[in-house]
């Protein structure tokens, strides 16, 4: 099935707030290119009447009225509106889909519990390739619970009323109240063992933000963000809860608009793991709206974290990747890094071009750490900006660089610095126009822990003196290590 490259909106009415992401495609590859919310806070009618007032419905028509303007040269078909706990919940959520159906001519979708659920996790495969354990989707209104061992396999376990803007009508976070509503809830959902634990949703994702704070972490990225769950549970909680009282100047330092939230989601997140006897959490930036993109898209066996790298390679060729990933991986220098990191940096191996020479290297080496790629772990990321940075410097010249070098292996850090700079060599052998020329030589090591380009004929490939710097810093490298 041919792709669709049109753009595709999602407008999500939420208990908490209403958002509208436009993705530029309909791909693993998409990109946001548009991504606005507005807190409302519908959730609140869940613990009350169970209605939406005659004020709650005309503020919702206003919002959306904008988020439509902003999508009307969308296809309309390429325009899902749907409404998750607080409109699932509303007892006269007919008259807003009536409205919406009336002013718009589009169908809201009130998603079922288990719909949800199973939508959150679908949407994890954006962001991880392997998804095996618990997932939990923690909005403003709900809880949904879904246990995945693979993309095909998702059964769903249960919802509940555990929704942030639920409990904080409710009581204090750390209190008894709160303590004994979140038990009888999910006492209605059956205990298993489960050694992975998947977080969705933005209030898991502060949490994940406050450990990041404490833990000094330099690289923001959500999605490939792992860690141990009971030490991440006890660090947290010292900080939030301080003799007795929550430290809000602490938390408003990591989200002003979530430093309410963020103390009911450790408790919810805390009762989750000793529950369910989890060991590892796994965060994610995507969720419901990725899991309604992903029922659309037709490439489901593509690697998005290759899609993703194709689309900001500066248009490299696979006919000539091929070649470069051949010729390198031909190099007896036993470069210990996968096949997978060396085949993308071989695509990336040109992205600092158009940069200043002074630049280039720290260019390369940030829009691989802060770069939103999909099915891609954190070490692996470490490792493919390293690669990228050596590809335009033979050492470390920046300081900060150390942060990173640290995460990685010396010998890991090693053949990082041999793959850049054998990319280097391929850029000048090549002029990045005649890739055939890979196949008239060969570049190894000698006994010496020298390194040696040959070339079949045509000598004068080789009167190059970048080339030659390129061959004399491998062999430092090796020298020096």
């Amino acid at each position: 099935m041919k792709k669709n490259k049109s753009p595709f909106a999602v407008i999500d009415i939420g208990s908490s707030s209403v958002r509208l992401v436009i993705f530029d495609s309909v791909s693993y590859s998409a990109n946001t290119v548009f991504n606005e919310k507005v807190v409302m806070n519908l959730g609140k009618i869940i613990c009350s009447n169970r209605s939406f007032s005659k004020e709650m419905i005309e503020e919702l028509i206003i919002v959306l009225k904008r988020f439509f303007e902003i999508s009307k040269n969308i296809k309309k078909k390429n325009i899902i509106v749907f409404g998750s706990a607080a409109v699932r919940t509303a007892k006269n959520k007919q008259i807003l889909v009536n409205l919406i159906l009336k002013k718009f001519g589009i169908r809201l979708k009130v998603l079922s519990e288990k719909e949800e659920g199973l939508l959150a996790a679908k949407g994890l495969f954006f962001s991880r390739n392997i998804v095996n354990g618990l997932v939990g989707d923690f909005g403003g209104g709900s809880l949904e619970l879904v246990k995945v061992k693979k993309r095909d396999q998702s059964e769903f376990l249960g919802s509940s009323n555990l929704g942030h803007v639920v409990l904080q009508g409710l009581g204090q976070p750390d209190g008894v109240i709160i303590s004994n509503f979140i038990d009888r809830n999910l006492k209605k959902i059956e205990s298993k063992n489960f050694k992975n634990f998947y977080a969705i949703g933005g209030s898991f994702r502060a949490l994940a933000k406050v450990h990041m704070h404490i833990e000094n972490d330099e690289i923001k990225i959500i999605q490939d963000y792992s860690v141990n769950a009971e030490n991440f549970i006890h660090s947290i909680r010292k900080v939030i809860f301080k003799e007795g009282t929550i430290n809000e100047n602490f938390l408003k330092k990591i989200s002003k608009s979530r430093c309410q939230i963020i103390p009911y989601s450790l408790v919810i997140l805390e009762k989750i793991v000793k529950k369910f006897k989890i060991k590892n959490i796994y965060f994610t930036n995507t969720g419901i709206r990725e899991g309604i993109l992903y029922k659309n898209i037709s490439e489901k066996e593509s690697d998005p974290f290759f899609l993703q790298v194709k689309k900001i390679s500066n248009s490299a060729k696979t006919k000539n990747v091929k070649k470069i990933f051949d010729w390198v991986k031909s190099f007896d220098g036993n470069i210990k890094l996968c096949d997978r990191i060396v085949k993308a940096a071989c695509w990336l191996m040109n992205i600092g071009s158009n940069i200043h020479p002074e630049h280039r290297r720290v260019f390369a080496l940030e829009e691989i750490l802060y770069y939103p790629f999909n099915h891609l772990e954190r070490k692996d990321r470490y490792l493919l900006s390293l690669i990228l940075y050596f590809r335009y410097s033979n050492s470390i010249k920046d300081k900060f660089v150390t942060t990173y070098t640290s995460k990685v292996s010396p010998r890991e850090l090693e053949s990082c610095k041999v793959l850049g700079q054998l990319l280097r060599i391929v850029h000048h052998l090549t002029g990045r126009l005649n890739y055939k020329v890979l196949k008239l030589c060969k570049i190894s090591m000698t006994k010496k822990n020298k390194v040696s380009l040959k070339i079949n004929k045509d000598p004068h490939l080789v009167f190059s003196q970048s080339l030659n710097r390129g061959i004399e810093n491998i062999s430092n490298i090796y020298k020096n290590n």
